[in-house]
């Protein structure tokens, strides 16, 4: 009986993983888009704080 309910338990657990997979990847996909616009933005603010004569005027 155990193992039945073992069997069971694990067959349903790797049919959820299955059915949450495209969700799971489109929000991967999304946190990476936002690290990368994260980086970009703080890459630009330690330039302006390197070098300010580039950055006078704007």
């Amino acid at each position: 009986m155990h193992t039945l309910k073992f069997i069971c338990r694990t067959t349903v657990g790797f049919f959820k993983e299955v059915w949450l997979l495209p969700h799971s990847v489109a929000v991967a996909l999304q946190q990476r888009r936002r690290r990368f616009a994260l980086n970009i933005i703080e890459a630009e603010r330690l330039d302006r704080i390197r070098n300010p004569s580039k950055y006078r005027g704007k």
